[in-house]
């Protein structure tokens, strides 16, 4: 068990968009990422394979200088968070099988070669082992979110069943949140965002087979208001992560509102986030998004009906800056609860790279070394124009819990 009285919060500024090319009268979009020379991103399992590992390589780098800068004291808890779509990969989603991996042999149609072909940790399995070490103890992670895709599988000459990519894949959004430190690598949760926004998916067809809205389907159908309620065991919007406790012994009670999820949970009937639909409150609530800033009417902090100066609300976004260009932002709120907010309660607003008092910067690796070899940031995270690469991290003062 571990108490804490303060509370860091420390964000991933990174441009999550897609790769725009503007042709005019022509717009393209592309997702950036690597790939292996194929006719459909959507399946490239070896292209997602390195870009998966490239990424993991920066989010080390990322998180590495993150602690540098980070308050030490183990009665401080650090929360890093990165933006919405931060691992999503060439085709718009990687296979949902890369997610966790394999503990035996890849799926034989997938034909990968070593190392991916034998026992292979995935995504998330690669994110946990980056923070399993003693460093990191007094951490809680949300590394954005990671898109992924499942296909029906239709059945061949052969009797043998492979996916079927005629059909709509259906679409995965999930934040996975964990907890750092040698013992701890159990203690996580991973969240799931309930509503497609029309920005989730290229709206322009690019040159190669992609995901595009036309050809996913969401995973819960969109008119489902969840009953978000502390202890549901997967995809809800309120969580605990065991033995994050504050000053008193009392586990903090965390929520996660991925980007629309903030702003909308429903229809129009019911224009608030979904902590608010569910009618809780918590003391962190986290927006990672990709085209969301925080909502008064959304904000539902402890204890409700009261002053909040020791619960917070953090937005790390990867599509714009505050001022709406391309780029990413960090917000911390502290308070209020339905109410518009008092600029005394805006404690952080800050632009991608914008130099902000009370907050330091440092960069994140221009390249990574990986088995391709030298991987440029600009390859994984591009718009078309002045923003790409890595971004930086922001790491925040440290604040009353």
């Amino acid at each position: 068990m571990s108490n804490y009285s303060k509370v860091q919060f420390i964000s991933w500024e990174v441009h999550t968009g897609p790769f725009v090319v503007t042709r005019p009268p022509v717009k393209t979009g592309l997702y950036s990422g690597l790939l292996d020379p194929t006719p459909d991103n959507r399946t490239d399992a070896l292209g997602q394979c390195w870009d998966i590992e490239a990424r993991l390589a920066f989010t080390a780098d990322a998180i590495a200088k993150a602690e540098l800068s980070s308050d030490r004291s183990a009665g401080t808890l650090k929360i890093f968070m990165a933006p919405e779509f931060l691992y999503r990969g060439a085709g718009g989603a990687y296979l949902h099988d890369l997610i966790d991996g394999w503990d035996g042999q890849a799926p034989a149609e997938f034909n990968l070669p070593a190392p991916y072909n034998g026992r292979w940790r995935g995504l998330f399995g690669g994110l946990r082992a980056l923070v399993a070490q003693a460093k990191y103890e007094d951490w809680v992670f949300v590394f954005g979110t990671a898109l992924s895709a499942s296909f029906p599988s239709a059945r061949q000459r052969d009797g043998k069943f492979v996916i079927d990519v005629r059909q709509p894949g259906e679409i995965y959004n999930c934040a996975l949140i964990q907890r750092g430190g040698a013992l701890h690598g159990t203690d996580n949760y991973v969240s799931r965002k309930h509503y497609i926004s029309p920005i989730d998916f290229l709206q322009w067809n690019g040159a190669v087979a992609q995901h595009t809205p036309g050809t996913v389907l969401p995973l819960d159908p969109r008119a489902v208001v969840p009953a978000d309620v502390m202890g549901v065991n997967e995809g809800g919007a309120l969580f605990r992560i065991p033995g994050i406790n504050d000053s008193l012994g009392k586990p903090i009670d965390f929520g996660i509102e991925i980007c629309l999820d903030h702003a909308r949970s429903g229809n129009s009937a019911n224009p608030y986030g979904r902590i608010r639909t569910a009618g809780q409150s918590v003391k962190i609530q986290l927006v990672p998004s990709g085209g969301m800033r925080l909502v008064s009417d959304s904000i539902r902090l402890q204890p409700a009906g009261a002053p909040t100066p020791r619960s917070y609300a953090f937005n790390c976004d990867g599509l714009g800056n505050l001022n709406g260009s391309a780029g990413s932002h960090t917000q911390v709120w502290n308070g209020p609860n339905s109410a518009p907010a008092p600029a005394g309660n805006c404690l952080v607003a800050a632009s991608s790279g914008a130099v902000v008092g009370g907050t330091v910067l440092t960069a994140v690796a221009a390249q990574v070394q990986t088995t391709l070899g030298a991987v440029q940031g600009s390859l994984l995270w591009n718009n078309g124009g002045n923003v790409q690469g890595a971004g930086q991290v922001r790491i925040l003062a440290v604040r009353d819990l």
